[in-house]
């Protein structure tokens, strides 16, 4: 099974307002102590999808308590949305898919008789000429667009109630289009895909993971 974890996050500092406000979010919830700076809760509405969470999320971050949306699925990317004075003041999302979906996209083009992807694994010389648009796309500016559409929300300045001036400076390169998309040569990898490891070392969140309100609500232990 593959990881999703998904909470709001905030300093620890603000645990006796939350602890307070929990109960307007009219749905069921959990809370928990993530460590020493952190403290995070766990909707109901995981993902943010009714309109009375995110009122909530905006009216409780409206009395100066920063909340940090982060969801992270192992499988298709991850991401963050932060609350802070009653407004979203800023947000990311990373894809995993993305180089796939462009690559099936210029395949697909090149060989409009292949319906299925997959029909293409058991013929060697389809299989090596998809490999190499793949590689093509990871290093191709078209690419490079696709991810900056999902960071083009990101501004480290708006941490600056909680972080510190080390902590910003760290993020702001992490998001740096140039840095997420390099590719090693070596390994034909990228920082794009170890980004969430870097983005809670760097909030020191290290703790969330394979942790959600589904789980929590099956009665799972960590």
């Amino acid at each position: 099974m593959s990881e999703f974890t998904t909470g709001i996050l905030y300093p620890r500092k603000y645990e006796p307002k939350v602890i307070h406000t929990l109960p307007k979010a009219k749905q069921p919830f959990f809370h928990k102590r993530v460590n020493n700076d952190w403290n995070a809760f766990f909707l109901q509405d995981e993902c943010i999808e009714r309109a009375e969470t995110m009122s909530f999320l905006l009216g409780l971050s409206s009395h100066y308590v920063p909340l940090l949306w982060f969801h992270d699925s192992e499988e298709s990317g991850w991401g963050f949305r932060l609350f802070d004075g009653g407004t979203e003041t800023t947000s990311a999302t990373i894809s995993y898919s993305l180089d796939i979906e462009l690559a099936e996209c210029l395949f697909t083009k090149r060989h409009p008789e292949v319906e299925q992807i997959d029909e293409f694994w058991e013929n060697e010389q389809l299989r090596l000429e998809y490999e190499t648009i793949l590689d093509q796309v990871v290093r191709s500016e078209p690419f490079k667009r696709e991810v900056w559409k999902g960071i083009s929300r990101f501004r480290p300045h708006c941490f600056g109630r909680f972080l510190s001036h080390k902590q910003i400076a760290q993020l702001r390169s992490l998001f740096d289009i140039h840095v997420l998309t390099e590719v090693e040569e070596e390994t034909g990898g990228s920082v794009l895909y170890d980004s969430v490891d870097l983005f809670k070392e760097i909030l020191g969140i290290e703790e969330m993971v394979w942790v959600n309100y589904a789980y929590l609500a099956s009665g799972q232990k960590e």
